[in-house]
């Protein structure tokens, strides 16, 4: 959602290419309670790239300090009120995910793609790091360039697995955003997140983010974001950055 999605117009399609990144996000919230939830989520992901796939794994450290009743990504899972704040800490959950690109025609500039993802439980379900349960998504993206500005629309289905302690309903989710490319080196863009709620006694995800992405050279590029929620199960505000190295 924060990385530029006009990444596929530019690619070179005759090669394939690895890249590695890492980063921080910083997000602070009270999800519709009265105590502050405060996340760093620091992942570290390793990118291929090849023709018209591309490939990624995401290995995640977490940490969140709050009442213990918040999970990343979905909001306030518990109604017990509690005032303690408890700081826990580990491995996120690991994220694989697979983009192939079914369409794309030059003359155009119009591009279809579908991306399968997994994210394994490998999160701490007894430390509220996550659900322990293993989730699947499915979603298709369409991206249109005009010029140098690119506006793109995402829609998906997010199935969730089987949780020991909290019931998750399976929910439609999109997105719609924009992407301007200021020069050869710099772009920046916006999203809008939408997400169906969850269980019948949470609200419905809306989630805005803005981003600036440079090009420090060849093989280094750092990016730059601020996030917005815009619903109570989601954080009041963040931030972050992430720098990626491509490889020859």
């Amino acid at each position: 959602m924060l990385l530029s999605p006009s990444t596929w117009l530019y690619a070179d399609t005759l090669k394939g290419d690895f890249s590695l990144s890492s980063g921080a996000t910083y997000t602070s919230g009270e999800y519709g309670g009265t105590e502050t939830t405060d996340m760093l989520y620091i992942p570290v992901t390793l990118k291929y790239t090849q023709d018209k796939w591309k490939l990624k794994l995401t290995v995640p450290y977490i940490k969140i300090k709050g009442p213990q009743n918040v999970i990343r990504n979905i909001g306030q899972v518990s109604q017990t009120v509690t005032t303690t704040r408890v700081t826990n800490e580990g491995l996120g959950d690991i994220n694989l995910s697979a983009t192939y690109r079914v369409f794309y025609s030059q003359q155009s500039k119009t591009l279809l793609d579908v991306t399968a993802k997994v994210k394994f439980g490998t999160a701490d379900e007894d430390k509220n790091l996550g659900t322990g349960a293993n989730d699947f998504s499915i979603a298709v993206g369409a991206y249109k360039l005009l010029g140098d500005l690119t506006p793109y629309a995402t829609f998906g289905r997010k199935i969730y697995g089987d949780a020991s302690n909290i019931e998750l309903d399976d929910v439609f989710f999109g997105s719609l955003g924009l992407s301007y490319k200021l020069s050869q080196k710099t772009s920046v863009g916006a999203n809008l997140y939408l997400k169906q709620k969850t269980a019948s006694s949470r609200v419905s995800t809306r989630q805005a983010s803005a981003y600036s992405s440079y090009k420090l050279n060849s093989e280094w590029k750092l990016q730059t974001y601020l996030i917005a929620g815009l619903s109570d199960n989601t954080p009041d505000f963040g931030g972050g950055f992430s720098l990626a190295y491509q490889f020859d």
